[in-house]
């Protein structure tokens, strides 16, 4: 017999944990890794020994910032399998993230590894409302790529049914969206606006009798600016989650419908750091740094202190929702994705989010970094809204915000609606560099 569950809470004991306790188990799962890594053998064992570790006996959690780190170039180096810690017999499914150069970065999952992504998976849509009998409206991409099959899995661990869609066939969706009634939403931001524009257009926008009631969105760095036009479009909550094929895919933290002020860490199996991304030092909490995973109970791909490359801030403390889990704030950036504009440093985000905060401004926008001339030049390329109620931007007003919030001259075209290049399935391009021939957007010159 299934054992019943809070609507709220998937595995209550865990995620509502006191902190002391945690802090014990979460020593006690950090220290069954060192010793894995070190039977292991291979580039991290290499590494543990360098630093004096022996066992995971020599290690307290309070130790865990100085030991040595992982970075996603070891994965590019030990392609495909020289980071595994199993033997390739018990890796029963392998995933892979795009990389650079032709080089993706493959992990592998033991069949614990799998269900534990499931159960991580079925706490994030448990945290959105879901439950058993829940419809999930599954629009993330499958395959390679974690984020379907993820979600997939959890819903069937939760007991709900889920609608395989994937990513695309747009006209299909908004058909299943009408007929089949899910009350959840999983898939990109920036493709739950394609989405929300789409219904909007096919007249079944918010109050028209569709039945979702939450929407999960991740897989990219999304503004609360975008979190409000989602809402509008959908009439429903618009929750982030968070996750990376490396540490295991989505599950590792996600906002709860009761707050949705922070991602909840699942810490008991992800024990989570912020560092400041240039030397490495733990920053305090409520400080942005750049998050570092240790994957305390995964057995094919466990990592130690692995470097994200993502930067949000830390926050501990208990939730309305009665989540005793740290909580993270959005993802504001990335480390690599961080633009050195004529000497100023900019993260796409700070510019997204001057941008979206203009009511006649569309969601849709493009950064192009216009490397033709020296010093390169930064343009914002964003639609004006046909259907709001707020002013149209004057590209000038614009364009003197983000010199007053960035310190740096941004050149601002407004575009007609439909002009940015649309995300039809997966992560939104938003940011093109422009070295020579056609501009990036129909339009500029």
């Amino acid at each position: 017999m299934k054992q019943q569950r809070s609507a709220r809470l998937f595995e209550p004991e865990a995620e509502t944990m006191p902190a002391e306790r945690r802090a014990a188990l979460q020593q006690d799962r950090l220290r069954a890794l060192i010793d894995r890594l070190l039977a292991a053998g291979g580039v991290q064992a290499g590494r543990l020994r360098e630093a004096g570790v022996t066992g995971g006996a020599d290690v307290a959690l309070g130790d865990l910032s100085q030991l040595p780190m992982t970075a996603k170039d070891d994965l590019w180096r030990g392609y495909p399998y020289g980071m595994f810690a199993v033997p390739l017999s018990d890796v029963v499914t392998l995933h892979a993230s795009s990389g650079t150069g032709g080089r993706p970065t493959l992990v592998g999952y033991t069949r614990a590894d799998l269900k534990l992504w499931a159960r991580m998976c079925a706490r994030v849509l448990t945290a959105a409302g879901g439950q058993p009998g829940s419809i999930v409206h599954n629009a993330y991409g499958y395959g390679l790529f974690t984020g379907g099959l993820g979600f997939h899995q959890g819903a069937l661990e939760l007991g709900a049914t889920v609608i395989p869609v994937s990513g695309g066939m747009t006209a299909r969706q908004l058909t299943l969206l009408r007929d089949l009634r899910p009350d959840i939403l999983c898939c990109t931001p920036s493709y739950a606006i394609r989405l929300g524009e789409a219904l909007a257009d096919a007249g079944l926008g918010p109050g028209s009798g569709l039945s979702l009631s939450a929407g999960l969105f991740g897989a990219e760095p999304w503004t609360e600016s975008m979190r409000a036009r989602i809402e509008e479009l959908l009439g429903i909550p618009a929750l982030d989650n968070y996750g990376l094929s490396e540490v295991i895919g989505p599950g590792v933290a996600s906002e709860c419908l009761e707050a949705a002020d922070g991602l909840h860490v699942n810490e008991d199996h992800f024990v989570v750091e912020a560092i400041d991304p240039a030397d490495g030092h733990p920053v305090p909490d409520g400080t942005p740094g750049e998050l570092v995973f240790s994957t305390v109970t995964k057995e094919a791909l466990p990592l130690l202190r692995y470097r994200t490359g993502d930067i949000a801030a830390l926050r501990r403390g208990p939730c309305e929702c009665g989540r005793t889990l740290v909580k993270m704030s959005k993802v504001t950036g990335r480390r690599d994705d961080m633009l050195v504009i004529r000497g100023v440093n900019v993260y796409p985000s700070e510019v997204e989010r001057v941008l979206l905060a203009h009511p006649g401004l569309a969601p849709d926008y493009l950064l192009v970094v216009d490397e033709r001339g020296t010093p390169s030049q930064l343009l914002a390329c964003i639609e004006y809204r046909t259907d709001s109620a707020g002013p149209f931007p004057e590209a000038a007003a614009v364009e003197s915000q983000l010199r007053q919030e960035l310190g740096l001259g941004v050149t601002v075209l407004v575009l007609a609606p439909g002009t940015v290049p649309r995300s039809e399935v997966g992560k939104a391009v938003r940011v093109r560099r422009w070295a020579g021939g056609e501009p990036p957007v129909a339009g500029m010159s």
